[in-house]
């Protein structure tokens, strides 16, 4: 079993996120702005999917057959739970990536998603993810791969190698995984106060251990005390993704699409002079020093002369996810800032604010948006979409046919809230995925779905939740909680199908 694993935690589960990189509608918005023609997606797969959280949710909320597998047991044990209540048809396996592999029944695959699972592994496994990759991925397909990235994480990975080495020879031999983190984190935290040469050379590093301290030992478990763990140079994943024959498509992740956020001005004439497109990216980290990269990568490119970029953003569907008041009117990065109160952007936001998906085509024509330069209206929703104030919609039918799937799965995830406080998320037939709803509005949707009418209704009920009194939450700010929800989110919840007593 250990050579199976080859070194991989297995006796704690990984935490329950989500990744909104993996739903297929998201990516469309990626090669869009990127001036790239997006696939049609039909199939999908996710290797080293954790918990399923991501895959229940794109395979119940879509039409799109999900295909995964992971190493563990357990994490299987709850995707396949989350899977069965939305009825979807998604099958999932324990298995090695060597192993699904060689399966003689998997199709090929218009998407094929890695979340985080490049730093986690093996260089053999790495060529087995690549091999897969080659083999499995249809003509036309993407594929999403996050991993973390250097430079990034520099200055931390020598604090990684002390923790981990404590565990590995100061912890008790029959210590779990998360006994030799506690043991580790003590132990790094009485050795920092001595002020070590290493720390006081990187000043970032004692901020760095706050925020790993205080993490979820979980997370912590899976991202810094597997065996093995390798934060990656953009031009190291490049070239194990050319063994599959790719080539680098566009960032995932909306925001890094967004220049004037990350990079001075100089450091963006300068990096967009250079020609290779490679060297082009890993200056970039290191002009931002980041620390996770999450990119689509596809087989060929395949640019769009502007009138087709154009035409299939008209057909895009989009659909406002926050109240108008709370979308601020600008967003500060480390290098500039995104304002969200221009004109273009202030048309966007009062032509969705019903709530209703619209096609950008439809949006450009109405009376709010019609003076707005067609570029200048397209920019404002991917920059809206950057920070999850817009999301792309599935067409009605869609919408309509995955309803009864995404009620079942609703019904599990408010049920779960009661006892848990994991899953953030409720499904979206709009949306096609995700949407973040936290365990305090799960718990007030929960009674409305039990018959309770008005929020003091609400409160009482979600106030005799396990998951409530654990909280600590006083019940003034529930009552404030319950509140916001009937004034600012309910109408938008229930328009993207994620409310029970009130769906589309």
């Amino acid at each position: 079993m250990q050579d199976r694993l080859r070194g991989y935690v297995d006796d704690v589960g990984y935490t329950f996120g989500v990744c909104p990189e993996l739903n297929p509608l998201h990516a469309r918005l990626a090669f869009l702005q990127a001036g790239l023609a997006p696939p049609a997606i039909r199939t999908a797969c996710e290797l080293g999917f954790g918990q399923g959280v991501s895959l229940a949710l794109h395979a119940g909320a879509s039409e799109v057959q999900w295909w995964g597998t992971d190493l563990l047991p357990v994490h299987v044990d709850s995707a396949r739970a989350l899977c069965a209540a939305s009825g979807t048809d998604a099958r999932v396996f324990a298995s090695t990536f060597a192993e699904f592999h060689a399966r003689p029944d998997l199709p090929g695959f218009d998407f094929i998603g890695l979340h985080g699972v490049l730093s986690w592994v093996s260089a053999q496994t790495r060529s087995e993810i690549a091999a897969f990759l080659r083999d499995r991925l249809a003509p036309g397909g993407i594929v999403y791969a996050s991993c973390n990235t250097l430079p990034g994480w520099s200055d931390l990975a020598p604090l990684r190698e002390l923790a981990t080495q404590h565990a590995a020879r100061i912890a008790p031999e029959r210590a779990t995984t998360v006994d030799r983190i506690d043991a580790a984190l003590d132990f790094m935290q009485r050795f920092l106060d001595t002020n070590p040469l290493y720390a006081t050379t990187n000043p970032r590093v004692i901020e760095r251990f706050e925020r790993m301290r205080r993490a979820d030992r979980r997370y912590l478990a899976h991202e810094f005390f597997n065996r093995d763990w390798h934060p990656l140079h953009f031009s190291e994943v490049a070239a194990l993704f050319a063994e599959a024959g790719l080539e680098h498509a566009c960032p995932a992740h909306l925001r890094d699409q967004l220049d004037g956020l990350l990079l001075t001005r100089e450091q963006q004439a300068m990096i967009g002079g250079i020609p290779d497109a490679h060297f082009r990216e890993t200056a970039r980290d290191f002009a931002t020093n980041r620390q996770f990269r999450r990119d689509y990568w596809v087989r060929s490119r395949r640019p769009l002369d502007d009138d087709t970029r154009r035409a299939l953003w008209r057909e895009t569907r989009v659909v406002l996810t926050s109240h108008p008041d709370d979308i601020p009117a600008k967003i500060v990065g480390e290098r500039g800032e995104v304002r969200l109160a221009e004109p273009a952007h202030r048309a966007v936001i009062d032509a969705l604010a019903s709530y209703r998906p619209s096609s950008v085509g439809s949006l450009a024509e109405s009376p709010a948006c019609h003076d707005i330069a067609f570029d200048a209206l397209t920019d404002a929703i991917h920059a809206l979409a950057a920070f999850g104030h817009v999301m792309p919609a599935q067409d009605d039918a869609t919408i309509a046919r995955c309803m009864p799937r995404v009620a079942g799965l609703n019904a599990l995830l408010l049920a779960r809230a009661r006892a848990s406080d994991d899953i953030d998320f409720l499904a979206s037939p709009v949306t096609g995925g995700g949407v973040a709803v936290d365990t305090i509005d799960q718990l007030l949707i929960a009674a409305m779905a039990d018959g309770a009418r008005t929020p003091a209704a609400w409160v009482a009920h979600a106030a005799t939740a396990p998951s409530f009194i654990a909280s600590g939450m006083e019940a003034r700010r529930l009552a404030a909680r319950a509140d916001r929800l009937a004034d600012k989110r309910l109408a938008m919840l229930g328009a993207l199908g994620c409310v029970p007593s009130i769906q589309r």
